[in-house]
Parts: structure tokens; sequence; C-alpha cells
């Protein structure tokens, strides 16, 4: 999937409040978009409906002159009004769970020991979570028509009959009376103002109607007027010959569109436009221009036009208002009574409404582009939908503002917009007779693109924590994104507040039950762990500390490292958990003997620490005896030796002595370990020559510490001691006896509380 820029953001946007068309096509079609891979002719016109170049001027509300580069249209099957509301957090969970399993999981490549890669912080953070994007995508194609805007619903029927109809004309006037199109006039914002289109398609595999296809045309122009095309299709008859490249290059076109659109659907493998050339990919795309162009375009043109005039009094201002306040308080009850309907117990205007046709106006503008128009009249409608208490029409429109005020390009302050998104999702979500939490979810996502393409990264994480905490996996992913908000701060990248929300965001992939993100957002902390104190210990190295400011508590350093002792346990306990629910013995293993030298760790959590990992040590005592015995069986080197060898308690090797007899010149015979050696070294003379006669006591002197918080007991506490004769000659000559060296004598308990540090002999 290509990486998204943030110049795209702003088109994200577009194109999810770009124009819908019904198309509605005969048997015959199908037959013709099948052996192409595709179900529907809307199938068959979907990559076309993406920027196509419309390259015209067209007018605002206000009648100036604009052009008109680009515009996106979608292309439907069907047409009706969900009645549900909400999303379970069942299908949300499922949804992002389908998202995580289709990207890669594992990539934290943006992140060093040192802090953020430089180079990454160019790039878009939805590279860095890609289940984020999918997501998106998929949440933004699932959108159903709703009573309070017209986005959703279609501006055109399209209607699509093939050459070989015995009555192609006959066919498409059958095709008027559709179901679909009769809830469209009934049901949808367009109602019987909603524009035809006829397109009547030539089959490349009927080569017997090609001499007849320019006359059948010409009668269907003469019956539905210039709303009509001729569209020839499906001319790669030869398919034996056919160029291997320019087929692979067709089929592409579809494939990368459904990976956007259906992103979550799969499509392995599967060839699209089999029976089409180049030649007919032209034509496709020169019959939905057409269609933009001579169609669609100019048809919402004029009901801008006429929807402006119609609603002139509402948007003239205080007169306009007092009015309709006249109007609503003194003899029009009935009509305000038929003007507003209730579904599921929220108010709406009906569709033929002033209210309402004042939506439709501002969704119209807002769809061509004419973005501050719409801001405007959406301002007006709000007020209206306010009075009348139709929340659920009153949050879209607040929405619509704030989204308005984005896309017009200007930088305007936090309070100008983040105030109506706000507004609109708390609408949403408490204020509507039934949570509109699809639509509050819709809100969050748009906002949040809006601010990555203004690079307003400082307002998202504040956006992103308005999902709501029933959301379940949505909620961790918003946590996710909050923190890499935090990275792409303009100054400096927040490492602490990244890894707050990190681990915000691992604690809610735990509870959804997506331990693999989980466990990646952990990792990202401890990496942000390591880059925060060193960079604490750089700046304390640059400029001095005062000790008395901090309490005549030390040196920053070892105050940060005070203050993160805490996560640094929490996310080694975490990981540890993961891995050990994953089997993965070794690495929990790790993390949990990490735990054992901490002394910050409160008694009580120390004491469960301990008792995890004594679980651990016998569930991966049975896994390792279990290896051992294969490989025993296998005749493998080293089978017996995996131990598990803890660091409690610490043995200070600088403190440790040897004490001995004094030598023949009367020295005393106490030596230590220097550096951690094998074998400890005089310290009298340098000398080395130190001998044990038979019978000889030799006492060994340890300073034993507790690092944990808990008292612990070490029983049988005893010395590793091995005799190696060949450093004497007169042992290595004389005669070998098979008893032991020396006999070491066991200690048989040791009690240390918690930081005890005592002596050993």
């Amino acid at each position: 999937m290509p990486r998204p820029t943030l110049a795209q953001k702003r088109d994200f946007v577009a194109k999810a409040f770009c124009p819908r068309a019904l198309v509605l096509s005969t048997p015959a079609i199908a037959d013709a978009c099948a052996v192409n891979n595709c179900s529907t002719f809307a199938d068959l016109l979907a990559p076309f409906g993406q920027d196509v170049s419309t390259q015209i001027t067209i007018q605002d509300g206000q009648g100036a002159p604009y052009f008109l580069d680009k515009l996106n249209i979608k292309f439907t099957t069907d047409f009706k009004i969900e009645k549900r509301s909400t999303h379970s957090r069942t299908e949300i969970d499922d949804l992002v769970h389908t998202s995580v399993l289709d990207s890669d999981q594992t990539n934290v490549s943006f992140l060093t020991e040192h802090g953020v890669d430089p180079s990454a912080l160019s790039s878009d953070t939805s590279v860095w979570a890609p289940w984020y994007t999918l997501f998106r995508q998929q949440w933004m194609s699932t959108m159903q028509p709703s009573e309070h805007e017209s986005f959703m619903h279609p501006v055109a029927c399209v209607l699509v009959a093939s050459g070989s109809e015995d009555d192609p004309v006959g066919a498409l006037r059958t095709l008027q009376a559709h179901a679909a199109v009769n809830r469209v006039q009934t049901q949808g914002f367009s109602g019987a103002n909603v524009l035809f289109y006829y397109v009547l398609v030539h089959d490349g595999r009927d080569p017997g109607v090609l001499q007849t296809i320019d006359h059948t045309f010409d009668q269907v122009r003469r019956a539905f007027g210039q709303n009509s095309s001729l569209l020839k299709i499906n001319s790669n008859t030869d398919l034996i010959d056919a160029d291997t490249s320019e087929q692979s290059k067709i089929s592409s076109i579809w494939a990368n569109t459904l990976s956007t659109t259906q992103p979550l659907d799969p499509h392995p493998d599967s060839v699209f436009g089999s029976m089409l050339n180049m030649r007919d990919v032209t034509a496709l795309r020169d019959t939905v221009k057409q269609m933009m162009v001579r169609g669609i375009v100019p048809h919402m043109q004029y009901m801008i036009r006429v929807l402006s005039d119609q609603t002139a009094n509402q948007r003239r201002g205080i007169t306009g208002r007092l009015f309709s306040a006249g109007r609503r308080y003194f003899g029009t009850a009935a009509k305000a009574s038929n003007t507003l309907t209730g579904v599921d117990g929220d108010m709406y205007f009906r569709y033929d409404s002033a209210e309402a046709q004042m939506r439709k106006l501002a969704d119209y503008s807002f769809m061509l582009k004419d973005f501050r128009f719409a801001q405007s009249v959406y301002q007006v409608a709000r007020r209206d939908f306010q009075s009348e208490k139709a929340w659920k029409c009153y949050a879209g429109a607040q929405e619509m503002v704030g989204v308005c005020k984005l896309m017009l390009e200007v930088h305007a302050t936090r309070a100008e917009f983040d105030s109506n998104f706000e507004d609109a999702v708390t609408m949403y979500l408490h204020k509507t007779h039934a949570p509109c939490q699809h639509l509050a979810i819709r809100c969050i996502i748009i906002y949040y693109e809006l601010l990555k393409h203004h690079k307003l990264y400082s307002f998202a994480p504040t956006t992103l924590l308005r999902v709501p905490n029933s959301s379940g996996a949505l909620r961790a992913m918003a946590c996710e994104q909050a923190a890499y908000a935090f990275l792409k701060f303009p100054n400096r990248p927040e490492l602490r507040k990244f890894s707050f929300y990190a681990v915000l965001a691992a604690q809610e992939y735990q509870k959804a039950g997506i331990a693999s993100l989980a466990h990646r957002c952990l990792r990202m902390v401890r990496l942000s762990l390591g880059a925060t104190l060193a960079t604490d210990e750089s700046e304390s190295s640059e400029k001095p500390v005062d000790d008395k400011s901090l309490g005549g508590s030390g040196t920053s350093r070892a105050l940060a490292s005070s203050n993160w002792s805490s996560i640094d346990s929490y996310i080694n306990h975490e990981l540890g958990t993961q891995c050990m629910a994953a089997q993965d013995y070794d690495h929990a293993l790790q993390y949990f003997m990490a735990l054992m030298g901490s002394d910050q760790i409160p008694p009580k959590l120390q004491s469960k620490y301990l008792q995890e990992l004594l679980q651990l040590y016998l569930e991966s005592s049975d896994k390792l005896d279990l290896e051992s015995e294969k490989e025993l069986a296998a005749g493998l080197d080293g089978a017996q030796n995996k131990r598990v060898e803890l660091s409690v308690p610490t043995i200070d090797a600088r403190m440790t002595r040897v004490i001995m007899s004094p030598d023949l010149e009367g020295e005393d015979g106490v030596l230590e370990w220097r550096n951690g050696g094998a074998a400890p070294s005089a310290l009298v003379n340098g000398s080395a020559d130190h001998r044990c006669s038979v019978g000889e006591s030799v006492a060994v002197l340890l300073v034993v510490k507790n690092p944990l918080t808990i008292g612990i007991t070490l029983n049988g506490f005893t010395l590793d001691c091995r005799f190696d004769a060949t450093l004497d000659a007169e042992a290595a000559n004389g005669d070998e006896s098979e008893s032991p060296a020396f006999a070491i004598t066991t200690v048989d308990t040791v009690v240390l509380e918690g930081g005890q540090t005592s002596m050993v002999t």
C-alpha cells in the first residue's frame, strides 16, 4: 500500500464526503461485468470515480466563479437508511483485529536506543501503525445514509442497459421504476429532483450489434435527452494474443481501488478486466468524466441556485431569525409539527422543510468544494437545529462547521474549531436518544486527519481520547495514535508523554485480546525509557544541578532513575507475563529476573512478583525436562546443564576475603578477589605462595546483600569449589586418591531482611 502524504489528508476528507450515484443495470450488463471479475457495473466504474479531472469553472453559492479541477464520486447499487445507530463492541473489536492481522506488527524502526530516528519524523504516523490506516478506510467505507445529512444520499441514478437488449429504451424505463429508485425519491434528500443518467453499453463479444448500436443510442438520446452516454467494452475478444503486461496493468487498476475502498476484503491473486483493453479503460474513464461534467456537476449547481433562493430568508441574519421565531411562536405550530418527524426517539426535519433544504444546500456546496459558503450555511442551520432540539442534526452541523474551517487552509486558532468537534462528539454520544457511536468515531477520525494535514499534532491527543472507553480495541488504537502524536511535536519529541500513552495503549490492547500489539507498545516504552534516561544524563553532565533545588538528593540522573524505576518494573512484569502466556519461557525469565534487582518495588508487589517467578520456574522446568529428554535421546551435549541462576542475593566481590593460616614468614594469609577474577590473589608483598596443611581450615567471608524489599531465607548456603591437582607437581607425580581433596561446610540458614547486608563465613 502506498504511503500517504500529509497533502492526501485533505483529499481523504473530500473523498469521504463526495457525491454518490446509484447504479442499476439489466441482467445482460451483469454478465458483461462478470467476465471481468466485477460483480456489478458499479464495481466496473469504481476506479474511475477517484480524482475525476473535471477542469471546469463553476459558480459558488454567492455567484462568484471558481475553478473545480477534480472531483470524486462513489457508485453504489442500493439505497436504504439503516435504523441501527451504533456498532457493538464486538463488531468494533473484530474490525480492529482484522486490521491488525493484515499488517506488519513488529516494525518499531522509528525508535532507537537514542530516541526517535530523525529520518522517520518526515513520514506520516500511519506508516508506524498501518492497522490504523486499514481500520480508518474500512470504517469510512461502512458508513450508511442517515436522516440528518445528505452526504450518503445519491444525487443521481445511473441506469445502464445493453445494446443487445430487444428494447433498450424499454429496459431503461423499467429500471426507472426499480424499488431502489423509489426509495431514493421518497426517503432520500434528493427526492423527486434526483438526476437520471443513462448509459448504453455495447459488449464487444456480440459483434452483430455493432452495426446498429449507433442507431440504438440515438433512440436512447431522443427518449431521455442529453444525459446519456454510449460505452463500448469487452473489446479484448482474442485472449490468446493478449499482451500480458497490458493485462497486468489493467488488472492493477481495480486491485488498487479495492485495496483502498475495501482494504480488509481479501482478493488474493484476483485478475480483473481480462476482457478489456486500454481502449476500453479509456472509454470507461471518459464515460465517468462525461457523466460528471455534463450531468452531475451542472445538476448540483442548479440545485444550489434553487436551494439558495428558497432558503434566502433563513440566511438573512437577525431579520430572518426573528421572522422564523415569530412564525414558530405565533400561529404556525401545526406546520412546525408537520416539519419535524421522530425516528428512534430523535427529531429530524422532513426533507421538504426549509431546515432540511438548508442542510442539503450546505452539503452540495461542500461536495463541490465551496467550503466558505458551506460553512456559512451550516452555521445558520445549526441555530435552527438547536432551537428545535434536533440534537443529531445539530451535532452534524457542528461537525461540518469545524471541517469547513480546517478545509479552508486558513490557520485558525484552536478555539475556533476544537469546540465544534468537541460539541459534535458530545452530542452524538450523550444527547441523542440512541447514541450515534459510529458518527462520533467518524467525527474523531476526520478531525484527526485534518489536524495531521495542518501538522497540529499538539491537539491530536485530546481529540483521540474522545473515543468512548467502551470501544475496546478502538480505544487502544486511539491511545497508540495519541502516543505517536507526541513524537511529532515541532520542537522535540515528547518521549515521556509518548511512553505514558503507549502504556495506556498496551493496557487497552491487552484487555481487547491483542497481545502482539500490547507487547509491541511495551517494547517501544522500553526504548523510549532508555532514550529518556540517556537524555537526562547528557543534560545533567552539560548543566550543573543545584543539589539544594533537588532537596539534596543528588544529580538529575539519579532523580530520573528513581522516577522511572516503577515504570521499568511495571513494563518488565507485563512483558514477562505476556511471554509466559505465549509459553516463551526464555524471554519471560529474563523479564522476571530483571525484577529481582530493584529496591524500589513495594514489599507486597515484590512478594507477588517472586511467587509468579516461582510459578514460571516450575512451568519452564517441565518444558526444560522434556527438551532435555529429547536432547539426551539425540545424544546432544549439555542437555543436563540447563539451570536458572537467580541474581538474589548479590555478593560484593570487592569485599570477599579468604582467610588462611600465616605463612612461613609470619604474614597473615588474607586474600581477596581482584576485579572479579576466578582465583584469589595475595594482598601481602605480592606473594601468591600460600599452602594449606592437611586438616587445615580455610574461611571465606562473603558480604551478602538482599536487593529485594522483602525478607528472604537462604537454605543450604554453600560454596561451589573445584580442586585442580595439575597446579602441584608433587601431587601430579604422587599416588592418586579417589577421596575428595577438601570438605565444604554448609551454612544451614541465612535470613536476610529486605535491603539488609550481612556477612557470611
